[in-house]
């Protein structure tokens, strides 16, 4: 995925870039999108000079974007089952049953949680070309 960007800051290598919100009125997703903030964080690797009001290119990769969806909705959707599993193994009750199914889906949210915060800059976009 491909998207013009404004430069907001750039201080000490880290620049937050913004975009223009109406940029989102094509977009399928505009419906379940909540983000009212449109500016982010991305990464500079060629090391090219941006200065706040610069218009950039950035890129996120699709792989990159899938396994985040992946990792931030359907894998703590996923530990619903080992935690049913789990609870079935000590007990009959289907009230403990329900309990460690739950605690199977917050389980995997916060595994995801942990995840992304050790590999955040995995998954930033990047700037591929500074526009004029």
């Amino acid at each position: 995925m491909k998207q013009i960007v404004t430069i907001q800051e750039n201080k000490d290598g880290k620049i937050i870039a913004g975009c223009d919100k109406s940029q989102c009125d094509g977009c399928k997703g505009s419906f379940f999108c909540t983000s009212k903030k449109s500016d982010f964080q991305v990464l500079n690797p060629d090391g090219l000079e941006l200065k706040a009001g610069d218009k950039a290119e950035i890129e996120l990769e699709p792989k990159k974007t899938l396994f985040t969806v992946f990792m931030s909705l359907a894998f703590p959707l996923l530990m619903f089952l080992p935690g049913y599993f789990i609870a079935a193994y000590f007990s009959s009750s289907e009230a403990i049953r329900l309990v460690g199914s739950l605690g199977g889906v917050a389980a995997g949210f916060l595994i995801s949680s942990i995840y992304f915060r050790i590999t955040k800059k995995t998954y930033l976009p990047v700037v591929t070309e500074k526009k004029e």
